[in-house]
């Protein structure tokens, strides 16, 4: 059966995806820095908290579990992958200079690439977007038996979670062995995957004290002093996230307040449509972003270096279109 969607679940969904496509519209522009470096201090964390909001793992057995979330999500990564190559081909050269990044076309990296399933240095370059699914993959496929025994121990919960920080702590500071298809970002991030699950399970968005304006003030606070002290802005893309600590509380703290406020908001037609459908995207946004970046003459021009208010309007009118 089904299961009936969470509504504000979605629009979460919607909010993450908005500041996803924001983030990757204003990561060239010259005088928008500091709103790129908030949004990109939660917005992924935000997707991998969401999405260990909705794990389940009831009623599933590992390779069962496995075989449908790489049906759901590897297959489609494979397929649009080598479809984007075309574009790559075609436009790879003209794009890389615009953007003053390299962008040679070399087949049989671009493949390997692919299998591999990172998108650091420049890896997935036909659609950098596209790093986020073998990590995501990843992420379900290794905290499946994490869940299952968090729902066997509860009163160890809070351990397996301070016990997930300690190896993030020591993957970002003294791991620097790049693994493939995203465990890097399992091992670093994987915390934010749990404390969905940990969300849901407790029913801790119910409690009314979570709800109230007093919390959310705090949140966004505490979430903003982070982002802004940090000594970087965070790339998940690449493993950078600066002051690792401060990285992960605002993205904590950042995350929450959005989806707290996506629970106020609770429902509106638009931003719901948006949620159901942030796969595809998620996919094919890069596209249209780079093409606003780079083919459009004063257009992006003015995207690029004009000036905060330009930057940011044209950049809103990209998340529209």
């Amino acid at each position: 059966m089904k299961k009936e969607r969470i509504k504000y679940i979605d629009i979460a969904r919607a909010i993450a995806i908005i500041f996803i496509v924001l983030a990757h519209t204003l990561v060239h522009s010259a005088n928008c820095i500091l709103v790129s470096k908030f949004i990109c201090s939660f917005n992924v964390m935000m997707f991998f908290m969401l999405s260990g909001y909705l794990v389940s793992v009831k009623n599933t057995n590992f390779w069962g579990y496995t075989k449908k979330k790489f049906i759901r999500i590897i297959v489609p990564y494979f397929i649009w992958a080598l479809i984007f190559i075309i574009p790559y081909l075609l436009l790879g050269n003209s794009v890389g200079k615009s953007l003053n990044v390299k962008s040679s076309f070399d087949i049989v990296t671009i493949l390997k690439n692919i299998i591999i399933g990172n998108g650091n240095n420049n890896a997935l370059k036909q659609n950098s977007s596209f790093w986020f699914l073998p990590a995501l993959f990843s992420m379900c496929v290794i905290y499946y038996p994490i869940i299952k025994i968090s729902e066997k121990y509860k009163k160890q919960q809070i351990l397996i979670l301070l016990l997930l920080i300690i190896i993030g702590f020591v993957k970002v500071y003294f791991i620097h062995f790049i693994f493939p298809f995203g465990i890097n970002t399992v091992l670093e991030l994987g915390l934010f995957y749990y404390l969905g699950y940990l969300l849901k399970s407790n029913n801790i968005l119910d409690k009314k004290i979570i709800n109230s304006n007093i919390t959310l003030c705090i949140l966004l606070f505490i979430g903003l002093l982070a982002c802004f002290t940090n000594t970087t802005k965070v790339a998940a893309i690449g493993y950078q996230y600066g002051i690792y600590v401060l990285a992960i509380l605002s993205g904590v703290c950042l995350s929450l307040f959005f989806i707290l406020l996506a629970k106020k908001i609770d429902y509106n037609r638009i931003l719901d449509y948006i949620g159901k459908n942030t796969f595809g995207i998620l996919i094919f946004h890069k596209f249209v972003v780079v093409i606003f970046q780079t083919k459009l003459g004063t257009i992006s021009n003015y995207l690029m270096k004009s000036n905060f208010i330009i930057e940011f309007l044209l950049s809103c009118i990209i998340v529209i279109v």
